[in-house]
Order: C-alpha cells, then sequence, then structure tokens
C-alpha cells in the first residue's frame, strides 16, 4: 500500500467550510429548555465547531492502492484519494448545525412570549395570577369520559374558581394566563420562587370560563401525573377555611355554581354530588 499525505493548506478551506456549513436542516424542541440554557448549549457547540474546522485542512490528500469494490488491491495499483481530515468537516458541520438550532429555539421562545405577554403591565407578568390567593373562590377537579366503549373517566387536572373583581374580564384574565404559560416555558419551567403555580408546569394548557359569579381557570394535561400535580397544587391554593367541590354544600350542584358546562368543554365535566345521598 502506498499512501501519501498532502497537508497543503489554503484560503480554499474557509470557502469549503462555509459550503459545508450551509443548509441547516437540524431542529431543537423549543421547550426542551430555557432561553438561557439554548444559549448556553449553542455557545458549546460553537466552540466545538470551531476547534474541528481547524483541524479540516482541504488540501489534505490520502492516496491508497485499492482494487475495485474498495478492497486493497494485491495485484493492480488503482488510485483512491481521500481526505484524511474530512471527518472534522463533518463534526464541524454537525455542531454548527446544533448550535444555530438552539439559537433558533431561543429566538422562538422569546418571540411567543413577547407576542403573548403584549400590554400585560410588568407586575402582571412577574405575579402568577394563583399568588391572588385571597381572590380565589375554591378549586374543583377536572375529568376526561374515556368513552363509549371503556366508559369511566379519567381526572386530567383541575379548575381554580375566582371572585370577580373591579376591572377583570375573562378576555384579560385569559391574556395573563397564556403570558404566563410563555414565560414558563421561557424560563424552563425552572422558577422555584413559583412552584405554587399550576402554570409552571411544563406540557399543561389553560382555558378561562366564565362561571357567572366570576371566573375559572382550567388547568390540564394529557399526562397523568402531570395533572396529579396540578390538582395538589390547585388545592394547596385554597385556606383551610375555603371550601371547595370535594365537601359540596348540601342540594348545591356543581353546574349550578360554574354554569356549567362551558360549550368549549363538552369532553370534560366536575364531580357533582349525590343529593339523595347528601340528603341521607
Amino acid at each position: 500500500m502506498i499512501t501519501i499525505i498532502n497537508g497543503r493548506r489554503s484560503v480554499l478551506a474557509a470557502g469549503l467550510l462555509a459550503g459545508a456549513l450551509a443548509g441547516c436542516a437540524t431542529t431543537v424542541p423549543a421547550n426542551s429548555m430555557s432561553t438561557t440554557r439554548h444559549e448556553t448549549v449553542a455557545a458549546q457547540e460553537d466552540r466545538e465547531a470551531a476547534a474541528h474546522a481547524r483541524q479540516y485542512d482541504p488540501g489534505a490528500t490520502k492516496t491508497e492502492c485499492l482494487a475495485p469494490g474498495g478492497r486493497r488491491s494485491q495485484i493492480v495499483c488503482w488510485t483512491s484519494s481521500t481526505n484524511p481530515t474530512a471527518e472534522h468537516l463533518r463534526e464541524a458541520r454537525r455542531h454548527h448545525e446544533r448550535a444555530a438550532a438552539h439559537r433558533a429555539a431561543s429566538q422562538e421562545l422569546r418571540d411567543a412570549e413577547a407576542r403573548a405577554c403584549v400590554g400585560i403591565p410588568e407586575d402582571d407578568r412577574d405575579m402568577s395570577p394563583f399568588a391572588h390567593r385571597e381572590d380565589i373562590d375554591g378549586v374543583d377537579p377536572l375529568y376526561t369520559l374515556l368513552g363509549s366503549r371503556s366508559g369511566g373517566s379519567r381526572a386530567v387536572g383541575a379548575a381554580v374558581r375566582f371572585r370577580a373583581v373591579p376591572g377583570m374580564t375573562p378576555e384579560w384574565l385569559q391574556r395573563l394566563v397564556d403570558c404566563h404559560l410563555a414565560r414558563s416555558a421561557a424560563m424552563g419551567y425552572d422558577m422555584p420562587e413559583m412552584n405554587y403555580c399550576p402554570l409552571m408546569l411544563k406540557g399543561v394548557t389553560a382555558t378561562v370560563i366564565s362561571t357567572g359569579r366570576g371566573f375559572a381557570i382550567e388547568v390540564r394535561s394529557d399526562s397523568v401525573e402531570i395533572a396529579t400535580e396540578i390538582r395538589r397544587r390547585a388545592e394547596a391554593l385554597v385556606a383551610p377555611a375555603s371550601h371547595s367541590s370535594s365537601e359540596p354544600v348540601e342540594g348545591e350542584t356543581l353546574a349550578a355554581r360554574l354554569a356549567w358546562p362551558p360549550p368549549h368543554s363538552l369532553f370534560l365535566f366536575y364531580s357533582a354530588p349525590d343529593t339523595a345521598a347528601a340528603r341521607a
């Protein structure tokens, strides 16, 4: 076997590297981490890409005698030249794509937060609506029907009822909730000072409805584990003296209390008390 290494470098390296790095196709889920973490990982990937780029030499060649089919020839010496530093070019491209993907994900989170929070006062951005415990009227579990064949139901979260306060509308409260959902994603769902807030859980959705006597924020998740944590956090918000649907007032149904059902939640229902059992 004859091996020749040519270590010539030229300005062509920069052009080849730039061309190889073009056309980034790597994607990273935006909500996989916080904006800060995305930027940190992007910087790490840039450093890795630069390290590999420095080791790539477009003029380097390795010549071997190969037979047809890529086997080393024992009889005829066919010339086959390769670049022994090509792997560094591939690695530089891979790290560069990942850096770009993380920066794109970070920007996506920032843009989503900016859109969701436009017009929301700074104080309301910094304080969860669930921090206003004095305005919370109660908590009710949320369920979804499992279907006609299996029957039964499954817990999907909780609804936190708020008393009507001056200036509050369901539209404004929904905007506030959406703002906090977007901020939670941008922070990577990592805000220990807000571990009481159901909106800080990854993958939850939240919808505001009017109850006739105020508003309710329905927080739900398809994950059984997350749904359980939603209910735990929601119930922890209620002062011991407050009453929730787990201890209903005799003769009062939750449908009456919440003007149930809202048209957009046809597949969800609140647990209603058995009035006959209650009278007994």
